[in-house]
């Protein structure tokens, strides 16, 4: 069924690209889910779906014609996961606050503000047969299963990297335990040009996994936190399609925001599904 919230519940914070602070606001919805700026005057509800990607920048960013908000994924990853369809998401500024990097902020207000369930069921999305993209090293793949599982290779030439692969079996519990705790991550070579070309901001150890040159700059959760943090961020990016997903083995290796939203462009249009 579809599910929306028992309440409202609020967080406060400083967005990691723009450094600047807002606050973000649950509410409990009934026509799908939707951010709005309240800090913009006639600023329309932008819904969160794939017609509505402005740009996949460091992070995928909803517009319309009144507004913008940037890096919405750790907030779609969160609803995505609790199964939440219907919500309206207010924000007084431009980027969700980015809290410590990763979505367990989120999943903790919005389990504390309660769930119920609305009186339609949540339409599912239809892939009968598999369906692959790829684009240089980089490819997907999502055929029918018996239970929803996300696979996600992540490579990367420094040595701290590598190779990092990790399988989630789709279930609330298991994103809860498995992925939620998994922060953004970044490289200590690349946040001058970052900070250089207006991004990162509101980043610090506080909020993302830093990678130095020769150790990480901070402890790590998990061995492996980049490449769950890669699946939190997919997870999330997958929610703009506005179905449930059926049982599926989805593959990733080596995607990002852009394309993980063209993938889900191309599972609505295989699935024959609107």
């Amino acid at each position: 069924m579809r599910k929306t919230l028992c309440n409202s519940v609020s967080v406060t914070g400083v967005g990691i690209h723009t450094g600047e602070k807002a606050r973000l606001t649950f509410h409990p919805a009934q026509d799908g889910i939707s951010f709005i700026r309240t800090d913009i005057k006639n600023s329309l509800p932008i819904p969160a779906d794939l017609a509505h990607v402005g740009s996949t920048l460091r992070g995928t960013n909803l517009k319309n014609d009144t507004a913008e908000v940037w890096t919405v994924e750790h907030v779609l990853s969160a609803l995505h996961a609790l199964g939440i369809t219907d919500v309206r998401v207010e924000m007084d500024g431009p980027e969700p606050p980015i809290m410590d990097g990763s979505s367990v902020m989120f999943t903790d207000k919005l389990q504390a503000a309660g769930l119920k369930e609305l009186s339609e069921e949540e339409p599912s999305l239809t892939v009968k047969y598999p369906v692959t993209y790829s684009c240089g090293l980089i490819a997907y793949s999502a055929e029918p299963a018996d239970k929803l599982t996300i696979t996600f290779v992540y490579e990367h030439k420094h040595p701290l990297v590598g190779r990092q692969e990790y399988t989630l079996d789709f279930t609330t519990e298991n994103y809860l335990t498995q992925i939620a705790p998994a922060r953004t991550f970044g490289f200590e070579e690349e946040l001058a040009f970052l900070k250089a070309h207006g991004l990162a901001k509101g980043g610090s150890l506080d909020n993302a996994v830093v990678v130095g040159k020769n150790e990480y700059l901070n402890e790590l959760r998990f061995d492996n936190e980049l490449v769950r943090h890669k699946i939190l961020d997919l997870v999330g990016d997958l929610r703009l399609i506005g179905k449930r997903l059926p049982p599926l083995k989805i593959v990733c290796r080596m995607g990002g925001h852009k394309h993980n939203v063209l993938f889900g462009k191309l599972l609505l249009a295989n699935s024959g599904d609107k």
